[in-house]
């Protein structure tokens, strides 16, 4: 296959071309091929004011591989009739029971694969990135079991994707709401605790039915833990809205639990799958929380919970804490204080609207100060898909990336913790972890990846004219536009010179998978 030739960029357009692969790895997972010219090309101002809007994504590789599933676009309530069209009978023969399971599983495992899938192949990449962000933000997990299998997807679709370019608070709202989240982190168990009248009645009903003292008291024992449930008011205060010990205490944790009593699911086999306020599960009466009166819904509906939820979305610990997580996500482990208040003060004169929080921070000198310049350090999922992008990567499908991911500590919407997967590199700097991050990187360049290969004219970049012992230094152009620091150039010399040593008619296409491995693998790669 021909290949260009070239000659080396200017000081300047090193300089650019250092600015456009910076804003790629914060924006876009890193650089595909070709793509920091394309950035230059068009301006990286203009790139920039382009991804930050509500467009459809158009890639026709992207369309083709999200048309081949079945469950990602459908409502929560499609979804349980779509995998109930295929019922799990125990008693059935091995192979049916089979596939039963696996439509179950279809669901979460369809999704999985879409959300890697527009991350490596959307035209509109920064979408892809704040997703992940909020994704891990208002973190649901299919962990929690089969009944959100079918859940997930929409909230997917409608709250994280649906609202990346509204505000905050409306996403907050939208979360609050729907069944992922409420199934979750189990508010819709929550109830009012049963009075003494009704624990008696229940006694009593119990001792009538079985004849049994001991079952009677069980059964009031049950109804009494079926009570308030705490797991959603405290998440809601502690990692969604004003940040964990904030000004407030465990009485406000209650208080904000009793007034989302009542906010559940209308679930079962003839329900809507939707959210559901039963008037009947509420804690009625006016509540106090942070100074501020909420009255009673005079039409018996959730309106003390929306009025709650309205202003949590407008304290300003919430605006500080949304901004501060944001600048962490984008600048530094580190967050500059100064830009957290920049962003802060969007937030409140803005009513929280996330593209302009975003466009603040990337218009900020903070953002492209050279000090904040490969200072992150990639999640598993980000140096994955990172990998992929660089290289160009073909896909069949994605689903052995999961083995990897789950090897590495992050497989997709399977964090049990309400925290979300975190973003700083003291989470994932663990020796094991960067042993199976160099196992990935080795299977990608060796084409040992099921599904997933590199094409040829990844390596047809490197000019033809350019002798043997110099395609290490066009390859790690390719790879790490910032540059291999020492270790690395002194690995990529050495496997170069012992190759060259035994063959005597030197192959990019043979020898190339050996120095992708070891720049894939650097620590400069897992550097964002």
């Amino acid at each position: 296959m021909p290949r260009p030739k070239t000659s080396p960029p200017t000081l300047r357009e090193r300089t650019e071309r250092e600015r456009a692969a910076h804003l790629l790895n914060r924006f876009a997972y890193g650089p595909r091929p070709g793509e920091i010219d394309r950035v230059l090309e068009m301006g990286i101002e203009a790139w920039l004011e382009d991804q930050l809007q509500a467009k459809p994504a158009t890639d026709p590789r992207l369309q083709s591989r999200l048309a081949d599933f079945d469950t990602v676009d459908l409502s929560v309530k499609e979804c349980v009739d779509y995998v109930a069209q295929d019922p799990l009978d125990r008693e059935a023969p091995r192979e049916e029971q089979k596939s039963a399971r696996e439509r179950q599983r279809q669901p979460r495992n369809e999704l999985k694969q879409a959300v890697a899938i527009r991350a490596v192949f959307s035209d509109r990449v920064a979408e892809e990135v704040l997703a992940d962000f909020f994704r891990n933000h208002f973190n649901v997990s299919f962990t929690k079991g089969q009944r959100i299998y079918n859940q997930i997807p929409d909230y997917d679709r409608t709250v994280v994707r649906g609202n990346l370019w509204g505000s905050f608070p409306d996403m907050l709202a939208a979360s609050a709401r729907h069944p992922a989240m409420l199934t979750y982190l189990d508010n819709y168990l929550s109830r009012r605790p049963p009075n003494k009248q009704e624990l008696k009645e229940i006694e009593r009903r119990t001792k009538r039915k079985t004849g049994s003292e001991e079952r009677a008291e069980e059964a009031v024992s049950i109804a009494q833990q079926r009570g308030l449930n705490e797991n959603y008011a405290r998440e809601l205060l502690e990692l969604h809205t004003v940040g964990v010990d904030n000004g407030y205490d465990q009485d406000d944790v209650i208080t904000t639990a009793e007034i989302l009593t009542g906010w559940t699911v209308d679930g079962g086999r003839k329900g809507t799958q939707e959210f559901l306020f039963r008037p009947e599960m509420h804690v009625k009466g006016e509540k106090r929380l942070f100074r501020r009166r909420l009255s009673e819904d005079r039409n018996d509906g959730p309106g003390q919970g929306e009025a709650l939820l309205e202003m949590l979305g407008k304290d300003k610990r919430t605006a500080k804490f949304i901004s501060m997580k944001l600048v962490r996500f984008f600048v530094a482990d580190q967050p500059p204080q100064t830009l957290i208040d920049k962003v802060s003060q969007v937030y409140r004169k803005k009513d929280g609207d996330i593209r302009l929080m975003v466009k603040t921070i990337v218009d900020s000198d903070e953002f492209w100060a050279a000090e904040h310049r490969r200072n992150k350090f990639k999640r598993p999922f980000e140096f994955v898909i990172s990998a992929l992008r660089v290289t160009g990567a073909e896909i069949e499908n994605l689903r052995a990336l999961e083995n990897y991911l789950n090897g590495m500590g992050e497989p997709l919407y399977m964090c049990d913790d309400p925290t979300g997967y975190y973003d700083t590199a003291e989470s994932w700097l663990d020796p094991g972890v960067m042993a199976l991050r160099w196992e990935f990187a080795t299977d990608l360049a060796e084409g040992r990846v099921r599904g997933v290969t590199i094409p040829d004219t990844f390596y047809a970049q490197v000019p033809e004219d350019v002798p043997a012992r110099l395609w290490q230094h066009y390859l790690t152009e390719l790879i790490l536009p910032g540059g291999a620091g020492e270790r690395t150039r002194a690995a990529l010399a050495t496997v170069t010179s012992e190759y060259l040593d035994r063959k005597k008619v030197p192959d990019l296409f043979d020898f190339g998978p050996t120095l992708v491995g070891l720049l894939l693998g650097s620590p400069e790669f897992q550097q964002q």
